[in-house]
């Protein structure tokens, strides 16, 4: 399991060349993640924990780890490039008070409730906040 974990570590982490300050966080979830999995290997061959405790806590660390995975690959609801809204969604949507509006920084239509996020440098949908420790925006 630990050299597993290792492989994906490496995967997650580009092969630890493009490794920038922003990836570091989720790296280390995985590194801590898969030493504590093989420390509870260890411990229960040498008879320190039982193996089906071992085994679950395995197991648990496996679906914690494929949960990290899948909230980091996935996209947090970015705003397309090519979301242009048509007239009649510009009537609809837009109010006197608040005008449909672009992003200055990504030249892109900024729906209501949407933030640009100076990390991913995109807009997203009802952003939340960027999480270091997935290295992804979190949206409501």
């Amino acid at each position: 399991f630990f050299f597993i974990s290792i492989v994906l570590l490496m995967i997650n982490c580009r092969c630890f060349i493009c490794i920038n300050r922003i990836q570091i966080m989720a790296c280390l979830v995985w590194l801590l993640m898969g030493y504590s999995a093989w420390t509870f290997t260890a411990l229960a061959s040498t008879g320190g924990v039982p193996p089906f405790l071992s085994d679950a806590y395995v197991v648990i660390c496996v679906l914690a780890l494929a949960s990290h995975a899948k909230t980091t690959f996935t996209d947090a609801g970015s705003v397309p490039q090519a979301a242009v809204p048509n007239e009649r969604m510009r009537r609809e949507m837009g109010t006197p008070d608040q005008p449909l509006s672009m992003c200055s920084q990504c030249q892109t239509f900024k729906p209501p409730f949407s933030h640009h996020c100076r990390i991913c440098n995109r807009c997203i949908s009802r952003m939340d906040h960027h999480c270091p420790w997935m290295n992804n925006c979190v949206g409501v």
